[in-house]
């Protein structure tokens, strides 16, 4: 997946200018890339437009112009993204109820590493950043890795294939298929060359 060159980056200004068009396609955008599993996780599937939002938002919020500061804060989003044929998703937990942070935290300890990517009936687990759960809760975001095959990079490509993307947790049990446009968004950050 194609990495954020700091050149393609905006300076704080013009970024500022910007802003409010930008943010507004990226919402847009990122309806072809999230997926709700359930009523309090959801799938942001990331790639090189959405983590170049991020990575611009953190700089203005940060008020970070110095470019080896900019150079540093876009070496830590361009991690994100997976070398080689994969995809990167943050995994959200999502709680309404402030009061049940605590708890549910607890009772999903150990989410990441129980998401399931299937391309009709073959399974693709999905591979955690480390660190991100203790023995007694778990973090609300997780960053996530899909490693496919050549042959499953060409199945997800395909629109007849079936994709579907769960957890089974202990805690969390769901399963969803992935909407036609979610599917070819990701089918399009794949090069299969």
């Amino acid at each position: 997946m194609r990495r954020v060159a700091v050149e393609e980056l905006l300076g704080l200004a013009e970024y500022q200018t910007a802003r409010d068009q930008i943010r507004d396609d990226i919402i847009r955008y990122k309806r072809t890339r999230r997926v709700a599993l359930g009523d309090l996780v959801s799938l942001l599937f990331e790639n090189h437009r959405t983590l170049w939002f991020q990575t611009q938002e953190m700089l203005r919020a940060e008020h970070i112009a110095d470019p080896i500061a900019v150079a540093e804060e876009l070496a830590v989003y361009n991690d994100m993204l997976p070398a080689g044929l994969a995809l990167a998703a943050t995994l959200l937990i999502e709680i309404p109820d402030s009061s049940q942070i605590p708890a549910v935290l607890k009772r999903l300890t150990g989410v990441e590493d129980h998401v399931v990517l299937w391309l009709d009936d073959q399974s693709i687990p999905a591979a955690a950043e480390p660190g991100r759960s203790k023995e007694d809760k778990t973090s609300s975001v997780h960053y996530l890795t899909f490693a496919l095959s050549p042959q499953q990079g060409a199945q997800l490509q395909d629109p007849t294939t079936v994709v579907q993307v769960g957890i089974r947790h202990p805690g969390y049990t769901v399963q969803t298929t992935l909407p036609e446009a979610v599917r070819a968004s990701l089918a399009a950050d794949l090069d299969l060359g």
